[in-house]
């Protein structure tokens, strides 16, 4: 029988072009790949925002760029 996977509790905020945070989301999910993978998506299928960052309470997963760049 497989384990249940536990959910943590994230953030993907979009942030506008000044980097401003536009909107927030709170999302749960099973691990920081499918939540990073989640904010691509949304970023993706809007035009208005260049900028997603993606948090773990006080941790930064990861932030995306709509022109593919991730920064370290």
């Amino acid at each position: 029988m497989r384990q249940p996977v536990a959910l943590r509790s994230y953030r993907i905020y979009l942030r506008d072009g000044s980097e401003a945070i536009a909107l927030s989301h709170d999302i749960e999910a099973g691990s920081d790949e499918e939540v990073r993978q989640l904010a691509a998506l949304m970023l993706d299928e809007q035009t208005v925002h260049p900028c997603a960052e993606v948090w773990d309470r006080a941790r930064l997963v990861c932030t995306l760029r709509k022109n593919g760049n991730e920064p370290a």
